[in-house]
């Protein structure tokens, strides 16, 4: 059998490639000839060498190089660019053609082709983790200190958002000068983490967005979140292999989201404004419901200036009641944002329930100002936002109008 995209010759002499793996192959070797000629230091070479993988095919990703095709090019090529190329299978490559990348590396390092840079692609031992929180506990980021052999430390940081149930966000590569170190007196919203509840919360939250991703996917493409780092990633998957096993994620999710059905119910029940319509009010009530599920504790009574924000800016526009003109890409109508009726009950009630949410809660008055603040804030804006929607909406017709009017 012959790897895919080759086929043997009939003299015997090297397969050829197909013209997609041959310009792959290009690829990957001018991009490892150039990181040589840079001579870079351990951390960017360990970057490139994970962002590289994307050529490489793997089990769950046939598509791409054979890890086959790559060592033999790398074994002509020799010197730093070939070290390169053996290095970032050996580190980051598929399991099974780790060894076989390794061997071929050994050889160049035992020859004195690989420089240490290269050599060190994916050299590292856990040390120590950290967990930074923002001053309202929302945002967080986690960060794994790593020693390479030579003593040089440096730190994989994934970041874990509150929304979307906790997924992941990002993943960054840090320096000893940056944002690896570990808690002390300059650091105040930082908390130790043992190495067994970093690589637990690290993976819950990694879970989390593969989920989120599929779920999205199935909706439409454009829905599928956000991810700083995405280049990181193969790295992070080795990295985080290194770690033990064991730990707790409890730290940043709860085991089951609180149950708020009374709150939401009593607050139901409760007297309201005569200009609050039925439907528009029971459309917001309905919006808390989900936002809070949606958030990592699954909390619609706990609110911050972040969680207002996306409430207000992107969530609860989506939920009014009244559905908005035919839309031109897809031919259905989608709700109305900027539908007076249901803006007016939203900005009406959303403070209310702030003032109740903080009441039930035990919510300090000082945190339920600065929500406040940021409703008031926000509403300023969805104004505007509307007053602009519809002059747009107004001068629409004139374009449809046919040329010869």
């Amino acid at each position: 059998m012959t790897p895919k995209g080759t086929r043997p010759s009939a003299r015997g002499v090297k397969p050829q490639l197909d013209p997609q793996a041959r310009h792959w192959l290009e690829l990957l070797e001018a991009s490892a000839a150039e990181l040589a000629a840079s001579g870079p230091d351990a951390d960017v070479a360990d970057r490139w060498a994970s962002g590289v993988q994307d050529l490489v095919a793997f089990p769950n990703a046939p598509g791409g190089l054979q890890p086959a095709q790559v060592l033999a090019r790398a074994h002509e090529l020799g010197g730093a660019a070939g070290a390169a190329m053996a290095a970032a299978l050996a580190a980051y490559g598929p399991t099974r053609d780790r060894r076989s990348a390794r061997r071929q590396l050994d050889q160049l390092v035992a020859s004195g082709d690989a420089p240490p840079w290269a050599a060190a692609i994916g050299q590292a031992v856990p040390v120590d983790a950290f967990m930074w929180r923002d001053e309202w506990g929302e945002d967080c980021a986690i960060t794994i200190n790593y020693e390479r052999p030579g003593g040089s430390r440096h730190g994989l940081t994934v970041d874990i958002g509150w929304f979307r149930l906790g997924a992941a966000c990002g993943f960054d590569l840090v320096r000893e000068r940056d944002r690896w170190r570990a808690p002390g007196a300059d650091s105040p919203g930082a908390e130790p983490l043992s190495l067994a509840d970093a690589r637990a919360l690290c993976l819950r939250s990694l879970d989390l967005f593969t989920a989120t991703v599929v779920a999205d996917e199935a909706v439409a493409a454009d829905e599928i979140p956000d991810f700083d780092g995405m280049d990181l990633g193969f790295l992070a998957e080795q990295r985080l292999g290194l770690l033990p096993a064991g730990g707790s994620d409890a730290a940043l999710f709860p085991a089951a989201p609180p149950d708020r059905s009374a709150e939401l119910d009593e607050f139901k029940r409760a007297a309201r404004p005569a200009g609050e319509g039925d439907a528009e009010f029971s459309a917001m009530v309905s919006g808390l419901r989900l936002f809070g599920l949606m958030c990592r504790d699954g909390d619609a009574l706990h609110w911050t200036p972040w969680r207002v924000d996306a409430f207000v800016d992107d969530f609860i526009p989506d939920q009014s009641p009244t559905d908005g003109p035919e839309c031109l890409e897809c031919g259905e109508s989608h709700p109305d944002p900027f539908d007076e009726a249901f803006m007016s009950a939203v900005e009406s009630a959303f403070p209310r329930w702030l003032r109740f949410a903080a009441e039930c809660s035990g919510q300090s008055n000082d945190r339920l100002d600065e929500n406040l603040a940021a409703a008031a804030e926000g509403f300023a804006y969805w104004r505007v936002a509307a007053l602009e929607h519809g002059e747009a909406q107004i001068a629409l017709p004139d374009l449809w109008l046919p040329r010869s009017a």
